[in-house]
């Protein structure tokens, strides 16, 4: 069993080369105290050079909205 959930975007949008972009999650999540939460690339995402996740920590008294951060970074790789 897999330690971690696929999160979604709301909406469609496009990341400008070289840019990031906030993207809506609309995810609130409640973390035991002296626990956190993480947000992280899985593949095929990770394998892909070109989009980034940044972000990473959800700290544990956070009550907001877990919205990520995808950064556009270069070119892809094709195969």
């Amino acid at each position: 069993m897999a330690p971690g959930h696929d999160i979604y975007a709301l909406k469609d949008d496009t990341i400008p080369a070289q840019r990031q972009i906030l993207v809506d999650t609309g995810i609130a999540i409640g973390l035991a105290r002296g626990r956190y939460g993480r947000r992280a690339a899985r593949s095929p995402m990770a394998s892909n050079p070109g989009i980034g996740v940044g972000g990473g920590v959800i700290d544990a008294d956070y009550t907001g909205e877990g919205k990520v951060i995808l950064q556009k970074r270069g070119t892809p790789v094709t195969n």
